[in-house]
């Protein structure tokens, strides 16, 4: 006897046996009971879920005995006939090679024919989107009115290349990707019945690798049985299907947690003898990283193609990662996946891939940058409050101190470039580097290299750095900069203290040591008073103030000029 392939003999034969698509079976069972049978069905879905089979379960059911039955006989003579392909009255026919006008014209002509044996003459056309224009064009007339006798079913992976007045005179049918779950059972039942001693750890690998595919499924378990022979353990059938451990994925994040060179090129050794290609290896990190990203969110329950275990692995993972670092990481892995399927040296490409995620940065949350920011800003406060105690008259001092260092401040400002150039100008700047420095830090350093500090806060911030173009550095005292603004502009202490920041975080780079940074007012304006105007309303200019900060804080401190 001639062996039949397990895709082939466990071929569902009723619409009970079909897995994963209830929707589709119920609506076609309560048709055919209420007798509203359509002159045209399209099925649309993946490969492998059922399309096919259940255009032919249909017709079996249509041509059933004296009239249409859901609860059809598949042993009947007619059933086997249309099952095995072979009846005169149910054509299946392949859009891919049968794709020209001339086959479609045919086809035509044959529905035009009462059925020799059944009740329906049904023609079912497979990759129905494969047809040309023509050939579509060819059906229409027909498939809106055809013969009481005649029936079309259509099936297509590619729903979105057949023409909408082909699918507006069809009943649509989407079939689903087939879960883990139902699959695992489907295959339960048939290993049972064919006496193989496979565990249910296995049958859940074998479902994973089918992706949503009921044939495939079939068809690696086929793969599995030739393999293992009579021993089916667990490690023997993960090396027939070339699946990756977890445990590698798991060491891959790993790494890149800690930032170890040694463990990713271990982990991408271990990889590399798999013998998987490095694009499925991409997939499966990108699963990966997709599982411990849903296990972040409520506490693992979004994840349903996972057992228990393997769920609470993910869920403690998660604790370890920031979603916005996942998400970058996959983003990266998506960019380089073309690049890798097109490199001559594909691996290598990979494992440079791998090591560039070890320089990653990780994200900083903004709350917590927030809340570093205003625990600086309140201890400097601090500082300055114990000062201003101390000092019988503040203004008084601050004048004087400002009046004092007024001849080295006009002498910096005269001798200074044009800092408002820095945006424009920018062609022959420099990067700072740290080895430039000899020695501390000193004011003419900073002095020397001021419009670079500006160009590096423009890139990062350049609403800020418009503010900033107004001050240059006036001293350097101990680790204290005071810089003071050329003009008589004020500027939310907000924004003041973002931009103190981003050069504070410049020059501590550069000193590697802590730095404050002290904004000076401006002893040419202190005293001037603003023109005065008899119709402004001064409770109005009492909540200027107030009001400024409130439009800062609604669009985040920044202010663009």
């Amino acid at each position: 006897m001639t062996y039949k392939v397990l895709s082939l003999k466990w071929r569902p034969q009723t619409f009970e046996d079909i897995v994963g698509q209830n929707h589709v079976s119920k609506t076609l069972l309560n048709s055919i009971k209420l007798n509203r049978i359509g002159q045209g069905y399209i099925f649309t879905g993946p490969r492998g879920v059922g399309k096919t089979t259940t255009a032919r379960i249909l017709a079996m059911a249509l041509n059933a005995g004296d009239s249409p039955s859901e609860n059809f006989d598949p042993n009947s003579n007619v059933a086997k006939q249309i099952a095995s392909g072979r009846s005169l009255d149910v054509l299946e026919i392949d859009g891919a090679s049968n794709r020209g006008i001339e086959e479609i014209r045919n086809l035509r002509e044959q529905i035009k024919f009462a059925p020799m044996e059944s009740r329906y003459k049904i023609i079912i056309i497979d990759e129905v989107h494969m047809l040309t224009n023509q050939a579509f064009n060819a059906l229409l007339r027909t498939l809106e009115e055809p013969p009481a006798h005649g029936k079309f079913v259509f099936a297509t992976t590619d729903i979105h290349k057949v023409p909408a007045t082909i699918i507006s005179r069809c009943q649509r049918f989407d079939f689903n990707r087939i879960s883990i779950e139902d699959i695992s059972n489907r295959l339960n039942v048939i290993v049972e019945k064919e006496g193989f001693q496979i565990s249910k750890e296995s049958l859940y690998l074998i479902s994973k690798k089918a992706d949503g595919s009921m044939r495939d499924a079939l068809s690696l378990l086929e793969q599995v049985v030739s393999y293992c022979g009579e021993n089916f353990s667990d490690k023997k059938i993960s090396e027939s299907l070339g699946i990756i451990s977890n445990e590698l994925f798991f060491s891959f994040t790993n790494a890149i947690i800690h930032k170890s060179y040694e463990d990713m090129i271990k982990t991408i050794s271990l990889l590399s003898n798999t013998g998987v290609s490095s694009n499925e290896i991409l997939v499966g990190i990108r699963n990966h990283l997709k599982n411990i990203l849903y296990a972040g969110v409520s506490n693992g329950k979004l994840i349903s193609d996972l057992n228990l275990d393997d769920k609470k692995r993910y869920v403690e993972e998660s604790k370890n990662w920031e979603r916005a670092d996942i998400l970058f990481i996959n983003q990266v892995l998506i960019d380089s996946s073309q690049r890798i399927k097109n490199s001559d040296s594909p691996f290598l490409l990979f494992e440079m891939t791998c090591l560039k995620l070890l320089e990653m940065e990780n994200s900083i949350k903004l709350d917590d940058l927030i809340a570093k920011i205003e625990r600086e800003n309140s201890s400097s406060n601090r500082g300055k409050k114990t000062e201003n105690k101390v000092a019988s008259n503040p203004y008084k001092e601050i004048n004087s101190s400002l009046k004092t260092n007024n001849d080295e401040i006009t002498s910096k400002v005269s001798n200074s470039k044009d800092i408002s150039g820095v945006r424009h100008d920018d062609s022959n700047l420099k990067q700072l580097k740290s080895d430039e420095l000899s020695g501390e830090l000193t004011f003419a350093y900073i002095s020397e290299n001021w419009k670079i500090f500006l160009n590096n806060i423009q890139k990062e911030r350049p609403s800020i750095s418009a503010m900033f173009e107004d001050y240059l550095p006036t001293k350097f005292e101990g680790s204290t900069l005071f810089i003071q603004s050329e003009s008589s502009a004020v500027y939310n202490e907000k924004i003041l203290n973002k931009g103190k920041e981003l050069l504070k975080h410049q020059l501590e780079l550069i000193s590697k040591n802590k730095i404050n940074i002290e904004i000076e007012l401006n002893t040419n304006f202190i005293n001037k008073k603003p023109p005065s105007n008899k119709n402004l309303d001064s409770s109005k200019n009492s909540n200027d103030e107030e009001i400024f900060n409130k439009v800062v804080d609604l669009f985040d401190g920044e202010i663009l000029r």
